[in-house]
């Protein structure tokens, strides 16, 4: 997706700079990560502090390199401007159609959308997903789930898998003892075991207290977990209704950034277009709750979405009369299913298609 893209030209450039002279080799880094919405910015805008780590290998300034830098990427024609900022960050913004081929980039990528190679060159300990149901309480459940979790979330970002002794391997079909005076127990037997793990799974490192009180039939509080699964749901109706309508799509084509133009939509793009990065951050920061807390935003930017910019003509709403707007709206429908998908799945829950 665009970070990816925006680090492949970042490579690029470096090596052209080094080649001509203009920097030393040890100056040519490998970009990844680094990638940070522009302050300020809109849906399309990146920024980056690599200049400040090339500056010190160079002996220059950063401004200097930044400067470098947005020269090179600003001759891409995908890429609108590029340009030095706040004393030698690097910030770009891409075109619109730049920005709208993030849904077609998500579906030809399909549940493999979350994956990068950011923390290539690293491991990553992969754990069977534990039993929420077994643990003594809801720090060992905290404890056991972000282990499971960061290691997949490190692995989808490109470090290489270890996988436990045999000693350590969990045995399919095997017994787990559960202790029947676990308060996790019995919020698994009261939600399910998919709606604890959720919850385990945003649930801030040192925050486990709140999880007791969460877990009472009494507590009326937002339920992220239903929402996030509800807007995966929604967007899968949207595509099977389309399907049963036998509706004649066309391929967007050009007319894609035209098609999703709208506020709503540039908006969900331009969060799709960071699950990688998020991804590979909350690995290496050793915070898998940033993930499921990203698919709550991304959840959100969907419902005001489907809302302002209906693909079908359901709930009193008015479909556009252009099939190549519907077309490029239920592409659209069908990223923001996948990128729940593959995000639920790195926190060990299988995504519903209907609620």
């Amino acid at each position: 997706m665009i970070t990816g893209d925006l680090d492949a030209e970042l490579g690029r450039s470096l090596r052209e700079l080094a080649e001509a002279g203009k920097l030393p080799e040890e100056a040519v880094l490998v970009p990844g990560g680094t990638w940070r919405p522009a302050p300020a910015g809109g849906p399309g805008s990146y920024a980056t502090s690599l200049p400040f780590e090339i500056a010190r290998l160079a002996g220059r300034t950063p401004e200097d390199v930044a400067a470098l830098l947005a020269s090179s990427l600003s001759a891409e024609p995908w890429i609108d401007s590029a340009q030095p900022s706040g004393e030698g960050y690097l910030t770009v913004i891409v075109t619109a159609h730049a920005l709208a081929c993030v849904a077609p980039q998500i579906v030809a990528a399909g549940t493999a959308c979350a994956r990068s190679e950011i923390l290539r060159g690293t491991s990553a300990v992969i754990r069977a997903w534990p039993d929420p149901a077994a643990a003594a309480g809801w720090d060992q459940a905290w404890e056991r789930q972000a282990e499971a979790m960061t290691g997949r979330l490190a692995e989808a970002a490109g470090a290489a898998a270890v996988f436990p002794s045999d000693g350590e391997r969990a045995v399919p079909g095997a017994r787990v003892r559960r202790s029947a005076n676990s308060p996790v127990l019995a919020a698994v037997a009261y939600f399910g075991v998919s709606a604890v793990r959720y919850r385990l799974a945003r649930t801030l490192p040192g925050r486990t207290a709140q999880l007791a009180q969460e877990a009472s039939a009494s507590h009326r509080g937002a339920d992220h977990y239903s929402a996030v699964q509800l807007a995966h749901a929604e967007a899968a109706s949207a595509l099977r209704w389309a399907a049963e309508l036998e509706l004649d799509l066309v391929e967007p084509g050009e007319k894609l950034a035209s098609a999703l133009d709208s506020e709503a939509e540039r908006e969900l793009l331009g969060l799709l277009s960071w699950l990688p990065v998020r991804v590979a951050a909350a690995a290496r920061r050793h915070r898998p709750d940033e993930v499921p807390r990203y698919l709550e935003a991304v959840a959100a930017a969907w419902e005001t979405c489907r809302q302002a910019a209906p693909a079908l003509p359901f709930g009193g709403a008015t479909a556009p009369t252009d099939l190549s707007v519907s077309s490029a709206r239920l592409l659209l429908a069908d990223a923001l299913r996948l990128a729940l998908e593959a995000g639920l799945a790195l926190a060990g829950i299988t995504a519903r298609d209907r609620i």
